[in-house]
């Protein structure tokens, strides 16, 4: 990556869109003015309260789908990318030239192409890779105590509520992690027609995790990140830790909580 231009810099549609990564107030804004300052990714894990660096590859590459259409074998991480690119295609409308609009779209059309063009073995590998990732996930999970965040990819990928840049992603709790998604993930296996895909894990140090939650939730529903599909009239009433967000907000209210991330990404639990 090269430096952030001046203000006054004459800008070519790339250079727009660097711009409009540089000024994300999301993980991959803070990945991408970070690196510009020269941190390495344990550095940018260390300033972000991140536990392990992993999540800044996946924002780099991210910034390179988003700037050079850059393609990528694994499934997971090409999907994340194109969500990404989607959500960066949202809010650059009237902030971007349509020159740079369309080569934002035009490198989302590579990275999608890239899951259609390429080499079959190179992505059954890279499969695999990501499929073992997702079980290391679980295992440095085992009993930590923490507040968790998950959804589907259906949900991932076609947000609920596009204007705002919100889905539905369920906001739970657990003395042990690990053992709660694996919870998740069995019992979602005859019903559900698409592995569970875990997003976010907050640790909650020496609090109650249940004392947490409630005012994560609170913080949720004060912000208007309601589930839609709630009708409030029972306390027995299904779907009360799903809420219409998004994992930027997540992270800015495990943030102001002083919680420290365990785990950003999206690893896919379809045989645990």
């Amino acid at each position: 990556m090269t430096d952030i231009l001046p203000d006054d810099a004459p800008l070519t549609p790339r250079d727009e869109i660097r711009r409009l990564i540089a000024g994300h107030e999301g993980r991959i804004g803070d990945v991408f003015r970070l690196s510009e300052e020269g941190l390495s990714p344990e550095q940018i894990a260390e300033r972000l309260n991140v536990a392990t660096q992993n999540f800044v590859y996946t924002y780099r590459y991210q910034i390179d789908a988003a700037l050079d259409g850059k393609p990528t074998s694994g499934s997971v991480l090409r999907r994340q990318a194109v969500s990404a690119l989607n959500s960066l295609i949202k809010k650059s409308r009237g902030v971007l030239s349509p020159e740079a609009l369309k080569l934002l779209q035009n490198n989302r059309a590579a990275v999608e192409a890239a899951g259609l063009e390429g080499d079959p073995s190179a992505q059954a590998e890279a499969d695999m890779q990501e499929e073992h990732s997702a079980t290391h996930t679980l295992a440095s999970l085992a009993g930590v105590a923490g507040i968790y965040a998950f959804s589907y990819g259906w949900y991932l990928e076609s947000q609920v509520d596009p204007d705002r840049g919100n889905t539905l992603i369920k906001v739970g709790q657990a003395l042990d992690v690990a053992g709660r998604i694996r919870q998740h993930t069995s019992g979602a296996r005859t019903h559900m027609p698409e592995p569970l895909a875990l997003i976010r894990v907050y640790s909650t140090g020496n609090r109650a995790p249940l004392e947490v939650e409630k005012t994560f939730h609170d913080l949720l529903d004060s912000a208007g990140h309601v589930n839609p599909r709630r009708t409030g009239l029972s306390s027995r009433e299904v779907g009360k830790e799903w809420f219409l967000t998004n994992e930027d907000f997540l992270d800015s209210i495990a943030k102001a909580l002083n919680l420290r991330t365990l785990y950003i990404g999206r690893s896919e639990f379809a045989g645990e």
